[in-house]
């Protein structure tokens, strides 16, 4: 029974370092695998984050370049914008001059009607003091002269008025479309608009 008894347990050593060894054997290649495994999973992390980070760049980069797009597009209709109001300006100057060069033509047509009326009325005047005649009509005569040089002094008065109304309007306008033109880009329907509000 010895030879047997030695035998089982030979035979039992056997078989656990048989099962010892098949099992560091397993785990070896398991590790191998897992490490082949791992590394790929890695490998196929770096690769799908510099992809999305090569994306995000070009994304980025396409961002910029239409941000930049539109900034100059921006500037160029600004420029547009400027270069009308200030045509517009100086077509409004231009107008403004020709008007107030029209209406200091009639102003001085004016006195110099006036200037003749009261030469006349002066002269009648003259003679009618001269053959006694009713003082009433002198003095009535005095008060129309009177009052033809009150109209002119209040036409002069009036004309500048309206010239320098004309002007600020002129340059409220310019001033508006230039804010306009610089704060942001409306339509010229915007512009047009605010124009005819005044």
């Amino acid at each position: 029974m010895t030879v047997r008894v030695i035998a089982a347990v030979l035979l039992t050593l056997a078989v656990v370092f048989g099962v010892r060894a098949w099992n560091a054997h397993l785990v070896a290649e398991g590790d191998a695998q897992g490490d082949s495994r791992v590394r790929a999973e890695w490998r196929e992390a770096d690769t799908k984050r510099q992809a999305a980070e090569s994306a995000a760049a070009a994304q980025a980069q396409a961002e910029s370049a239409e941000r930049q797009r539109r900034a100059r597009e921006e500037d160029q209709l600004k420029q547009q914008q400027a270069e009308r109001n200030s045509r517009e300006q100086a077509q409004r100057e231009a107008a403004l001059q020709s008007a107030l060069a029209r209406a200091d033509s009639r102003n001085r047509g004016l006195l110099g009607t006036i200037a003749d009326l009261n030469a006349r009325a002066a002269a009648a005047a003259a003679a009618m003091s001269g053959a006694g005649q009713d003082s009433g009509a002198v003095a009535f005569i005095g008060q129309a002269s009177t009052a033809r040089e009150l109209l002119g002094q209040c036409s002069s008065r009036y004309t500048a008025v309206a010239a320098d109304a004309d002007g600020l309007r002129s340059q409220v306008i310019g001033l508006q479309d230039f804010v306009a033109s610089v704060c942001s880009a409306p339509s010229n329907n915007n512009s047009a608009q605010a124009r005819e509000a005044q």
